[in-house]
């Protein structure tokens, strides 16, 4: 049995899953991840193994081990849970991104070859040319978005914060979506409790949650439906919520919803080629987006829904 005669630091101790007063089994047992007992194993019987990456219950380090020319064995770990994560996301942004702008360009291609191949009626050249320029603005609020959430998550914007009337926001959010027709067969309702009224927040800001989350309330609640927009004082914070009778989403989804690009059920959308799943704003950014400005202000977001039976976004700002 080889004993460990030297503590161990602290960030070992937390790569390894022992507590600081954690009492240490022997080296060949130290690890329970098999790759890594069989490496010391290996390091022990005087071979050196190289770099390898082995899963430590959920943490990912690069793992090396050398036996020691008076006797005992070198281990040394790297933490590279965190590298891993962002490599990943980078892939998984890279893999998004060309998907979303897959779809729009195929059809401005598409429709922009007719019009130059064939002879169109003004009608149909007016269609065409609808489609083009819709698909176009789609592309180009999916770039907004992307900028505006990197420039969030990057520090580089702080919010200015004024008295903003939530119940006013919230009506002039919505003004927008019924001058455009997009929310005309669902009922409205705004509340405000006393001392709910306002908020102090970035106006520009208050705009965008309003913006998305009445967009993806829209988009996923029927015909005759309800939206509600409610604010309320809770434990010294304010609460506002937006809540609609929509076809919700699934418990499985919910700890995920706030994730960028994330699609809950692409199909449920009322809107034929509306643009994305539940969670996009038409981008699949739109609740990334609310969640980061919310915590920008040093408040929190949650969801609480459930299929069939509508949805519940709840955004706290300190009062």
């Amino acid at each position: 049995m080889t004993k460990i005669e030297r503590p161990i630091p602290h960030a070992a101790r937390r790569l390894l899953w022992y507590g600081p007063t954690d009492a240490l089994p022997s080296l060949p047992e130290l690890f329970r991840a098999k790759a890594a007992r069989e490496a010391v194993d290996a390091a022990r019987r005087g071979q050196h193994v190289p770099d390898r990456e082995v899963d430590l219950d959920g943490l990912i380090v690069s793992l090396n081990a050398r036996p020691l020319p008076g006797g005992g064995v070198l281990v040394v770990l790297h933490d590279l849970t965190e590298l891993k994560r962002l490599e990943a996301a980078r892939r998984d942004f890279l893999v998004n991104v060309s998907h979303e702008l897959k779809t729009p360009l195929t059809s401005v291609s598409g429709y922009a070859e007719t019009l130059l191949a064939e002879e169109t009626d003004a009608e149909t050249r007016r269609r065409f040319l609808q489609i083009i320029l819709d698909n176009a603005r789609r592309m180009q609020q999916l770039v907004e978005d992307q900028l505006n959430l990197a420039r969030i998550e990057s520090g580089r914007w702080q919010p200015r914060p004024a008295l903003v009337d939530v119940a006013a926001a919230a009506r002039e959010a919505w003004a927008a979506r019924a001058e455009r027709g997009d929310a005309a067969s669902v009922a409205f309702t705004v509340t405000a409790d006393p001392g709910a009224e306002r908020i102090w927040a970035d106006p520009e800001a208050v705009r965008q949650i309003l913006d998305n989350l009445l967009d993806n309330a829209v988009r996923y609640t029927p015909a005759g439906g309800r939206i509600t927009c409610t604010s309320t004082v809770e434990d010294g914070v304010i609460a506002f919520t937006v809540s609609d009778t929509g076809s919700g989403i699934g418990g499985e989804h919910l700890p995920r919803i706030f994730e960028r690009y994330y699609r809950a059920d692409p199909a449920r959308s009322r809107e034929a080629g509306g643009g994305g799943g539940r969670l996009g704003g038409g981008t699949g950014l739109g609740m990334a987006i609310v969640k980061h400005l919310v915590e920008a202000h040093g408040g929190r977001v949650s969801a609480e829904s459930e299929l069939g039976r509508g949805t519940r976004i709840r955004c706290w700002f300190p009062a």
